[in-house]
């Protein structure tokens, strides 16, 4: 019997890789009209709460309080969300509960690396009311994070998303993420949230929209 050369050997590729890690990036069509609701409300936030939640990166103002547009708000959220669902898990209706707090970097202050897992939540994402020339947000792997990744090979490097008003971008809860120096001479101001994903039921909170329905309103 005559033995297997190289050349003879099949040589399978896995088709579902073991680490897949996507980030889903829209920005908002309408995000001129929510965007002058929440700046609105920033001043009458910061009055209630001069000094924001503690123990922030240094010169961000943090804070949980809720906006009255919150409707117009979870609009964009809902609409990712449901692309997120229907990418992972067409055929099972999911609802989301949603939480989120709003971020107000000055200009020379930053956001170090960090991620949400502590936050029992799924997913996790950004939403931008003033972004552009503010500083790029960056995302990494625990590998990436430790160099375990030669230069040049696959995923060895991080990926960088320079925003602007309106964009939003939705990645896993457990993904290592910064944020540059804000070099700009005004505010980089940002929602971001967490949302836990739940099979469909009448007592959670957001229902998941349907893209199509929503593209022709």
């Amino acid at each position: 019997m005559k033995d297997k050369t190289i050349e003879d050997t099949e040589i399978t590729v896995a088709k579902i890789p073991i680490q897949e890690t996507r980030l889903f990036y829209e920005n908002y069509t309408n995000h001129e009209n929510l965007n002058n609701l929440i700046m609105g409300e920033i001043d009458e936030i910061r009055k209630k709460d001069p000094t924001g939640l503690p123990g922030g990166n240094a010169g961000c103002y943090r804070t949980m309080m809720r906006y009255k547009c919150e409707t117009e708000l979870y609009k964009p959220f809902s609409l990712m969300l449901s692309t997120w669902c229907d990418h992972y898990f067409a055929d099972q209706p999911m609802d989301a509960n949603i939480t989120y707090w709003t971020n107000i970097n000055e200009p020379g202050s930053c956001n170090l690396f960090h991620s949400h897992y502590r936050a029992d939540a799924d997913v996790s994402g950004v939403y931008y009311v003033q972004g552009k020339g503010t500083g790029v947000i960056r995302f990494a792997t625990n590998e990436q994070m430790n160099k375990m990744i030669r230069p040049g090979q696959p995923y060895s490097n991080m990926i960088g998303h320079d925003p602007r008003e309106g964009d939003l971008l939705m990645f896993p809860s457990y993904l290592l993420h910064d944020v540059d120096v804000n070099r700009s001479k005004r505010q980089r101001i940002s929602i971001a949230f967490n949302a836990t994903l739940n099979p469909k039921t009448k007592d959670n909170v957001i229902p998941m929209t349907d893209r199509s329905k929503n593209a022709k309103e």
